[in-house]
């Protein structure tokens, strides 16, 4: 079943792409953006777009993690081609995308199934506060920003989904 907004989202156990274990930080909000491939053009850009906008979310108590779950080796070449500075989780076992529910069937000619681009807005407790599933990769960073501002400043006071 989906996680939708009002869900506790379950423990991210996948390492980084560094290889380390992935520790959210205590009391902050966090964006969890999983995307299907680190080669393709689309989320590329979408990297990049967190990227462009991360001092924005940190100002605003927010971390950025990406998931994915292509070869360690792709993430890194992923980014330093991208120039990230935010933790990309491996998927590689695909352990949080079955979790989140997001598997789509193989790509033409793929053995393996990849993640939907979709995002989430996590509070500090764990709970799903906002859930994008129709991710335009080009938007998404600007689209999260701006529900994030509104949700802080009590413009928006309700889980949307």
């Amino acid at each position: 079943m989906p996680l939708s907004t009002g869900d506790q989202i379950p423990t991210l156990t996948a390492p980084q792409d560094n290889g380390r274990p992935y520790e959210p930080t205590p009391g902050r909000w966090r964006v969890l953006f999983f995307f299907p491939k680190t080669s393709t053009s689309h989320c590329q850009l979408q990297a990049r777009q967190y990227q462009a906008a991360l001092e924005d979310f940190q100002a605003l108590n927010v971390d950025v993690v990406g998931i994915n779950g292509d070869p360690r080796q792709d993430q890194m070449r992923f980014r330093g081609v991208c120039q990230l500075s935010y933790p990309l989780l491996n998927d590689q076992q695909q352990r949080i995308s079955e979790q989140f529910d997001l598997l789509d069937e193989p790509w033409p000619g793929e053995q393996v199934r990849r993640p939907r681009r979709e995002t989430f807005l996590v509070d500090p407790q764990g709970v799903v506060r906002r859930h994008w599933t129709q991710v335009e990769p080009a938007q998404d960073a600007g689209t999260v920003l701006r529900s994030v501002r509104d949700l802080l400043t009590g413009e928006s006071t309700q889980l949307l989904a």
